[in-house]
């Protein structure tokens, strides 16, 4: 066959890609084909002048953007597609790194130009001049003002957490189709406003060529979701359950990344006032010194200047609970490391076993704990790094997550598994929650009433706790009592 032949031959199976999606998927980029939400998504493109899906996460989403970016551009001569994302960084290590596999699989050669490096600002796929895909950051977004094409596809990634200025400029492109996807991570904004917006225009049956239409998502809808393992990066049920193990069933995060629910509010309390009523009420059981959970003690610190209602608190706890603690509004620090030198003698706490404030007043403190012969203690800041940062935006919002799924009564607990040799041999499995015990004393109720107004947000897929300053303005005193027992998760596993 003559190149001439090929080229026509070519240019016949483009067009009968024109309005499929799916087809063009198949025949020219030569990928696995789409599912049935994805397949959904295709023709809701097709029809409809907005396209919003709202998902959950590991459901396909960054292969079926790169696909129909490049069916838009490969089926439409001349086109153009403007997308936008969280940052640089991310559209070029995932969204256009997508596009470039596709490329390189692909039915036809391609020659045309593609930008080079993570960072590229924009990120370019270009055919020929003005027949391209830009990729701006949302905060650059606005260079994307003067691009203008007769044949225009917007394309909104993680598009929850952008603000209503970017969906301006884009509006201001004129596009012909627009894309937004992400996972519901808030409350309000623009993102949820066309999600309603589908709704009504559905019910006052606006033409599709000027309306909305919002998919839902849930990762539990992966084809492979009831697979040990997708070969294809899908959501499994190891992913889910491991998931589910994290955060919990109910939580915010679960909500949004996995059930693709709309928050019904901004942030969600962190500790529900029932478990620690439910473990509370649970008498601790004596054990024997030989017992393995009083190898588990340690201890924590939160500083305190003295003023008005702020204390210094001293806990010394377990896996089961917490065993002690003193609070105090009068003690200096040489007090308070007297304090920890006298609790951690009596309850046998090994001094790599203490954390301690290392901001503020506290930097000095460790030359008082010195004093006492307490030279490891584990200096802690709240805004440290966290051992998952994928997860948490800093190292208090991860030991407060500790502490949520330790006394979350519905919180999944697993059995390690059986090690390998040792019959039978059984994979994890789920085992009831053990009680959280508090000793008795004044500090419980304060404990509650610090823990009350506590609340955590999403911040894209981290997530992140309630600031301390606003947290210590609602309760018009530092929650150093439920600092203190935040701090302590840090060494939890």
């Amino acid at each position: 066959m003559t190149n001439c032949n090929v080229k026509n031959e070519l240019i016949k199976l483009l067009n009968r890609c024109q309005d499929r999606p799916d087809l063009f998927n198949e025949l020219i980029l030569k990928r696995a084909p789409y599912w049935s939400r994805q397949m959904d998504l295709c023709r809701s493109v097709v029809e409809y002048l907005t396209t919003v899906a709202y998902s959950g996460n590991m459901v396909g989403k960054d292969f079926w953007v790169a696909g129909i970016v490049l069916w838009w551009l490969l089926t439409r001569p001349k086109s153009l597609c403007i997308i936008t994302g969280p940052s640089q960084m991310v559209l070029g290590s995932v969204t256009f790194k997508e596009i470039r596999r596709c490329l390189d699989g692909a039915l036809l050669p391609f020659g045309g130009k593609l930008s080079s490096g993570l960072k590229a600002s924009p990120a370019v796929i270009e055919i020929a001049p003005g027949w391209q895909a830009l990729g701006f950051s949302t905060t650059s977004v606005e260079r994307s003002s003067g691009q203008h094409a007769k044949h225009l596809l917007a394309v909104v990634e993680e598009a929850s957490g952008v603000e209503d200025y970017v969906f301006d400029a884009i509006d201001s492109l004129g596009y012909e189709r627009l894309v937004c996807i992400g996972n519901p991570i808030r409350a309000e904004g623009k993102f949820v406003d066309l999600i309603r917006q589908a709704d009504r225009d559905r019910a006052d049956n606006v033409p599709p060529r000027l309306a909305v239409n919002a998919i839902r998502i849930p990762s539990t809808e992966s084809p492979h979701a009831h697979q040990e393992k997708s070969e294809f990066g899908l959501a499994d049920r190891t992913w889910l359950e491991s998931m589910y193990r994290k955060y919990g069933k109910e939580s915010l995060w679960v909500r949004s990344h996995i059930d693709a629910s709309i928050p019904d509010v901004a942030a969600e309390q962190l500790i529900d006032p029932t478990w620690l009523h439910h473990h509370s009420s649970r008498q601790r059981p004596q054990v024997p010194p030989t017992h393995p959970v009083n190898s588990t003690r340690r201890s924590s610190c939160d500083l305190a200047e003295g003023v008005g209602r702020d204390s210094t608190c001293i806990m010394v706890l377990d896996d089961w609970g917490v065993l002690e603690v003193v609070l105090s509004n009068d003690a200096g620090l040489p007090e308070a490391a007297a304090t920890i030198h006298r609790l951690v003698s009596r309850w046998n706490v090994p001094h790599d076993k203490i954390t301690i404030d290392k901001l503020g007043i506290g930097r000095n403190f460790p030359n008082h704990l010195a004093r006492w012969g307490i030279t490891m203690a584990i200096p802690y800041a709240g805004e440290g790094r966290p051992q998952d940062p994928n997860s948490y935006v800093n190292l208090r919002t991860e030991a407060g997550w500790k502490l949520r799924n330790r006394l979350d009564t519905r919180h999944p607990v697993y059995a390690p598994p059986t090690p390998a040799g040792s019959p039978p041999a059984m994979p994890p499995r789920p085992i009831p929650q053990r009680d959280f015990y508090f000793c008795s004393g004044d500090y419980y109720v304060r404990l509650v009433e610090e823990l009350r107004p506590l609340t955590y947000s999403l911040v894209g897929r981290k997530s992140k706790l309630m600031p301390k300053d606003e947290w210590a303005t609602i309760l018009g005193h530092s929650p150093d009592v439920a600092d203190a027992l935040i701090q302590s998760m840090i060494l939890t596993s």
